[in-house]
Formats: C-alpha cells, structure tokens, sequence
C-alpha cells in the first residue's frame, strides 16, 4: 500500500473506531435509562465539500440529543468538528473546530472529540 492509500486506510479505520465509540456510548446510555431509543449515524455523504459524519441520537420522552462529530474536506484542508445538540435546537456542547492539512491532526482531534462526546454519562438527566 503507497503512502496515499495508506493514509486513507488509517482515516477509515479512525472513522469506524469512532463509530463502535458512539455505539457502544448509545448502548450503555439505553442500558441505565431504561425506555428510550438510540440510533446511530455514521454517514459519508454529497454535499458542498466531502464529508463524514459519525455520532449518536438519543431519543428519551420527549427529548432529542445529538452528539457527533464532522469531518469536512475543504480547499485542501480537513475541518473537524463536534457538536451536541437537544431537540435540534438548543445548543449543549460546540466544540472548537479545527481545520488542519495534516492528516494524523485530524484524526487525533476526531479521536478526542468522540472520547470528550462520549464521556457525557448523564446527558439525558441533564437535559429531560
């Protein structure tokens, strides 16, 4: 495998760590909150530049929570970012983004953002 290939090997190894993080985080969330659903996202999708997007949905009641990370390729560069959000409206956690040429950057931060994502234990206690 040439460094190019390589590289992209490791990002897709990193998006799919993230995404068992996120998994995992859903089902130990559901496990102490008895009666919700949780879904997983784990998207590569068109859009104005290329991008992937990993996290988690969980639905408790009424309540709706967001947690994910983004990673944007644009101009030459990667941005990442983290976001947690409740009922698609209010804002629960924005981490800084952060735009990087380097791919082992990139993928630390998306390491780092689904480890900080994952770590809200009470997140539904906090917001239902």
């Amino acid at each position: 495998m040439d460094a190019r290939s390589g590289g992209a090997a490791t990002l897709l190894g990193a998006l799919n760590d993230a995404c068992e993080d996120f998994q995992r985080y859903g089902q130990q969330i559901a496990a102490t909150h008895g009666p919700m659903h949780w879904e997983l996202i784990g998207r590569i999708g068109p859009g104005e530049a290329p991008f992937a997007l990993v996290g988690v949905v969980l639905r408790y009641d009424r309540t709706t929570v967001d947690l994910g990370v983004d990673l944007w390729v644009r101009e030459g560069a990667f941005e990442v970012s983290g976001y947690g959000t409740v009922d698609g409206r209010r804002l629960l956690v924005d981490l800084p983004d952060v735009l990087t040429e380097d791919l082992d950057e990139a993928i630390d931060v998306l390491r780092e953002y689904t480890r900080r994502l994952c770590s809200y234990r009470n997140v539904l206690d906090e917001v239902a």
